[in-house]
């Protein structure tokens, strides 16, 4: 029962991160803008899409940077 909180810790990470490859490929895969319903429609969708993405993949970075820290820190603590 000693590792149980890193356990915790390490499923709730993966939780994260099967959550955001979730929104990922089921929501903003499929996304598609009209605006001006010509080629650069696809440009727009791209860009709109990337930003989305990076966006996402670096809130989750620091969301689980935030996380380990935390567990560091009680960690250390209880030692």
């Amino acid at each position: 029962m000693r590792l149980f909180g890193l356990f915790m810790v390490i499923f709730i990470m993966w939780i994260m991160i099967m959550i955001v490859s979730y929104f990922l490929v089921f929501i903003i895969g499929p996304l598609h803008i009209s605006l001006f319903n010509n080629t650069t429609d696809r440009l727009i969708s791209s860009i709109v899409k990337a930003t989305l993405a990076i966006g996402l993949v670096v809130v989750l970075i620091l969301l689980l940077g935030n996380l380990k820290t935390k567990y560091l820190q009680k960690t250390l603590q209880r030692n």
